[in-house]
């Protein structure tokens, strides 16, 4: 794989090719052996890079990924991770140039959708990237959580990184998850290296709460840290099928009271945390990863809708970084899919909205109703509305992977 003019290559970066760590080491404030440490799990095929002249100027790693429908099923998207660019290339356009080959590859793969991690939203924005959910992150004293010591019940017990664990915490996981665009299939790699370890290889604290049945049903993965008036319990994720293995979670953040002077964890935005609780938590909203995407048709085929929904619109959406988004389409809705028929340009449609929009709408991060109240969607017909926000109706996105 590869492709080349004006003096600019892009393909796959060669194993021996020691300037990828260097720039990812240089780019993200990382000891070089950890970059190094880093790029070992990747394959070759992996990393992507955009070479002028024979020289390494920009770089990123796509991993494959499938994202949850919130609808049963999965779609595959690109992930997106370890943009770099050595400073004496940077603001020469060479980072653009790397995403359009990289979109363009993933299309031709028949892939629609890429997401990422940005180091700053509004330098995607202008690629068509939209941020397609927002997490809470509450923090607060072991002692808020004290009350839920009353519903102990069953016990905690720790688990490491094998086969084992792994499969337990990913069924409560996808249980837990169900439901909502964005929570990525994972493997036992991905757990392995990914979720249960942090960004320096060592391990992170994993605790599986069971029932009485020796069922598990929620699990908190932690570390304790120092923080600047004393220790804190991060938690990097903490997942509950139920309202009592919730209360279990709660319960088991209380234990850290005397090691602890602060709690931290993330949940969805429409998770109602502050109702569970005795007094509130401090609570701020962190914007999540960056949705893109790449075939407009081809994401809303790979979709799930609701079954119920059927009834046919037009959509006209704008694109104006990838051309073969731009144009109106007729959307057939029936039996929980959509078939997606490209019309003539000079169509006049029920609605139109650009590339950003709809990511946030696909991932129903936002309600199409909200958007056109916004005036993000331009819609002209009232039933071809109501068709839409009943085909994107669902729990709010939610993701907590990063790369």
């Amino acid at each position: 794989m590869s492709s080349a003019s004006d003096n600019l290559q892009y393909r796959a970066v060669a194993p021996d090719d020691e300037q990828f760590a260097f720039n990812a080491a240089l780019a993200y404030n990382l000891p070089l052996n950890e970059a190094q440490r880093g790029q070992q799990p990747l394959s070759s095929e992996a990393r992507r890079g955009l070479y002028h002249n024979g020289r390494l100027v920009t770089q990123c790693v796509i991993h494959p990924l499938r994202v949850a429908r919130g609808g049963g099923g999965t779609i595959p998207a690109g992930g997106i991770g370890a943009v770099a660019t050595p400073p004496e290339a940077r603001r020469r356009g060479y980072a653009a140039r790397l995403l359009r080959e990289m979109c363009d590859e993933l299309r031709a793969q028949g892939t629609p959708l890429c997401i990422l991690s940005a180091f700053r939203e509004s330098f995607y924005r202008r690629y068509g990237w939209a941020t397609f959910y927002e997490a809470r992150r509450f923090s607060g004293a072991p002692a808020l959580f004290a009350a839920f010591r009353a519903q102990r019940a069953g016990a905690w017990v720790r688990r490491d990184d094998n086969e084992s664990a792994v499969a337990e915490l990913d069924a409560i996981y996808r249980g837990a998850l169900r439901g909502r665009f964005g929570p990525l299939e994972r493997t036992t790699t991905w757990w392995q290296t990914r979720v249960l370890r942090s960004g320096d290889g060592s391990p992170r604290w994993v605790y599986v709460w069971r029932d009485a049945a020796g069922h598990g049903r929620s699990y908190a993965i932690v570390s304790v840290e120092h923080g600047g008036q004393g220790c804190v319990l991060q938690c990097q994720e903490a997942v509950a099928l139920d309202p009592q293995a919730r209360a279990q979670i709660f319960a088991f953040f209380s234990a850290f009271e005397d090691q602890c002077v602060d709690v931290v964890f993330n949940a969805p935005a429409d998770a109602p945390v502050q109702a569970l609780m005795p007094d509130p938590l401090q609570c701020t909203m962190m914007p999540g990863l960056m949705l893109r995407i790449v075939d407009v048709a081809l994401a809303l085929e790979a979709h799930a809708f609701p079954r119920d929904v059927a009834g046919r619109l037009t959509l006209r959406t704008t694109d104006d970084w990838l051309d073969h988004n731009n144009g109106v389409f007729a959307l057939d809705v029936e039996g929980g899919g959509v078939r997606v028929k490209r019309l003539d340009a000079g169509t006049d449609a029920d609605m139109r909205c650009d590339v950003r929009t709809l990511a946030q709408i696909f991932s129903r991060y936002l309600r199409p109703r909200t958007a056109a109240a916004f005036g993000l969607l331009d819609a002209h017909s009232r039933p071809a509305l109501a068709i839409i926000e009943r085909m994107f109706a669902g729990l709010a996105p939610y993701a907590s992977d990063r790369f």
